[in-house]
């Protein structure tokens, strides 16, 4: 039943062909191929890649031990849980990871929603932790950095891909105490739960990470 978690390419299936979005995705799911001809760019010099419309071969779901890049932990996101079309609104907790793909600029990000609260909705649930985004920072650092700007814009992304748009839907974000985590501003922390709703459409999403990139500069 996991497989059917909107994270692992929406909801829409064909009878026995699998998740509908495999035909938006090209032939060729090499990074390189994705990232040129694939990713959708949000902001001017910022794509992204997100499992939530169609998986492509290198994502979906890892067990910690499996993974091939190091990362680092961004904080816990307490919310409803969106991935399934369930009778009850079920509040969930997410832990949210970040590390790299191939390139010192393109970042790869890792959800662990636990298992508390899902148990009864969805019994063979396991805890897993799933690439659900891939963002692109085009830059022309030879060692670029993630700073504070960068690491909310990416959360704010992913808040958005798992469809939390709705007054309610997160109720707290916690930072971690890791070096990454301690970059995210304590004003993320406390209004993330209020700034993306109503945030509905694509462009609605360019609109504030454009207003927000104002007010940080």
């Amino acid at each position: 039943m996991k497989n059917l978690m909107s994270r692992f390419g929406g909801h829409a299936v064909i009878f026995g062909a699998g998740k509908a979005s495999k035909k938006l995705l090209p032939t060729d799911q090499s990074l390189d191929n994705l990232l040129d001809n694939y990713a959708q760019e949000i902001i001017p010099h910022n794509f992204f890649i997100s499992s939530y419309d169609a998986i492509p071969e290198y994502m979906g779901m890892y067990e910690w031990s499996a993974l091939k890049t190091e990362v680092f932990k961004l904080g816990d996101l307490e919310h409803d849980f969106t991935d399934l079309l369930l009778q009850y609104e079920v509040p969930v907790t997410t832990s949210i990871y970040i590390g790299k793909h191939q390139y010192d600029n393109v970042y790869a990000i890792f959800i662990k929603t636990h298992k508390e609260g899902l148990e009864d909705h969805i019994p063979d649930y396991r805890e897993t932790f799933d690439y659900v985004l891939q963002v692109f920072i085009r830059s022309k650092d030879k060692k670029p950095v993630l700073d504070s700007v960068k690491i909310e814009r990416i959360l704010l992304i992913l808040f958005y891909k798992m469809g939390l748009i709705y007054e309610g839907q997160i109720t707290s974000f916690k930072r971690s105490k890791t070096h990454l985590g301690k970059k995210i501003s304590e004003g993320f922390e406390t209004s993330v739960n209020r700034c993306l709703i109503d945030v509905d459409s694509d462009e609605k999403l360019r609109e504030l990470l454009k207003k927000r990139a104002n007010e940080q500069v």
